[in-house]
């Protein structure tokens, strides 16, 4: 199956079903396979994403050929997704290199604001044949202790939805690098209010029973990241200075390929995997 250019399909294929997308934040072509071999295996669609970051690193560009080129070799749906995308211009050049989605981060604007830049980013996205995020509040910074955590007024994220958005971010209680529990009656209110796709950012650390509780929700995607950081991190000192670079690269993916695998599973529906890819298939 080719790379997805659209995420739309695959959002409203798994609201319908009742799952979530993994959204895998990768920097490296270790990573990136790693996640993709896991959802081969898996056979569920997965998003892969980058943080603003990474892609000062290499360029939306880089990342969209080499995901492409990765999705050509499976036959399950991959998407590539930008995280946290902050800067107007660089939404757009992700949107002109081809990712399938793009989330725009509202956090410390004014909540007009935030509307103003959604009508408008909804225009250009939907324009371009892709998917759009939207949040309007903190979820943490990864090892800090001293986090600016905040929390989703239903009514806002509702307003976020009429604005355009195709899915929207919601902060409840999941914290970005950090084990966390959700408030599912909070959830259980922005479901409510926006009855249409949401998000959950801090996957890594959000307990498993809560991930379960809000797939029903209606989140169709939940971010991990620092669990992949870690075992990328715990591969490489694994490997120890008498390894090659070459041994090194796969003990990484094959590490990452373990995370992604615990993931997918986690976030897949209980009656099994096949609805969403036979429904997505051509």
């Amino acid at each position: 199956m080719p790379y997805v250019t659209d995420a739309r399909p695959l959002i409203q294929a798994a609201y319908r079903e009742g799952s979530a997308l993994p959204a895998f934040n990768v920097c490296s072509l270790e990573m990136a396979r790693g996640c993709v071999l896991a959802a081969q295996e898996m056979h569920r669609p997965i998003l892969l994403q980058t943080y603003p970051a990474d892609i000062e690193q290499a360029s939306p560009h880089v990342f969209t050929q080499m995901i492409r080129a990765l999705a050509d070799e499976v036959s399950v749906p991959v998407g590539l997704h930008l995280d946290h995308g902050r800067d107007f211009a660089q939404v757009i050049a992700c949107l002109r290199a081809g990712y399938s989605s793009v989330m725009f981060d509202g956090q410390g604007l004014p909540f007009e604001e935030v509307l103003a830049q959604t009508r408008r980013l909804a225009e250009i996205t939907h324009a371009a044949g892709a998917c759009l995020e939207v949040s309007a509040e903190s979820f943490g910074v990864p090892e800090v202790e001293d986090n600016v955590l905040e929390t989703t007024d239903p009514f806002h994220a509702a307003q976020v939805r009429e604005a355009g958005a195709d899915m929207v971010a919601c902060a409840v209680g999941s914290e970005h690098g950090h084990a966390s529990r959700l408030d599912l009656a909070l959830l259980y209110s922005v479901a409510n209010a926006v009855k249409g796709p949401l998000v959950l950012h801090g996957g890594s650390g959000i307990q498993l029973d809560d991930l379960r509780a809000a797939l029903p929700c209606g989140v169709v995607k939940v971010n991990v990241g620092s669990a992949l950081y870690r075992a990328v991190l715990d591969a490489w000192r694994e490997a120890g200075a008498g390894m090659s670079h070459r041994q090194g690269s796969t003990r990484v993916r094959g590490a990452v390929r373990e995370v992604a695998r615990k993931y997918i599973e986690r976030l897949s529906p209980q009656s099994g995997p096949q609805p969403l890819i036979q429904e997505l298939q051509p």
